[in-house]
């Protein structure tokens, strides 16, 4: 079974602006541990705006499903990472990703 990754980029402002709180990478992992949900992170900057590319791996996609429906629920539609060049891992994440947004109607 070929294990499902996802990637999740969100403008840390942003976040703060429309959602009232901050990104915070322990209530992140918190999550993903309950979920027992691999995930990395990085800080990037987009366009001088600092930005949280957050990355989770599981190879049970409903376990990786519930996770990715939590951190929606708290931080909001995120931006995806796109191109011709995501590796079928990653296009499964996307996809995973927008069925999610479109059930919570964010």
């Amino acid at each position: 079974m070929m294990e499902t990754e996802v990637e999740l980029l969100y403008f840390t402002n942003d976040v703060k602006r429309i959602k009232g709180i901050d990104l915070s990478k322990d209530k992140i992992n918190e999550i993903c541990a309950k979920s027992d949900v691999s995930v990395k992170f990085k800080d990037k900057t987009h366009d001088n705006m600092p930005q949280l590319s957050i990355d989770m791996y599981n190879i049970d996609e409903s376990v990786l499903r519930v996770c990715v429906k939590e951190i929606l629920t708290l931080y909001g539609k995120p931006d995806l990472p796109g191109g011709l060049f995501l590796g079928p891992e990653k296009k499964r994440g996307n996809e995973l990703v927008k069925s999610l947004i479109k059930e919570l109607s964010l």
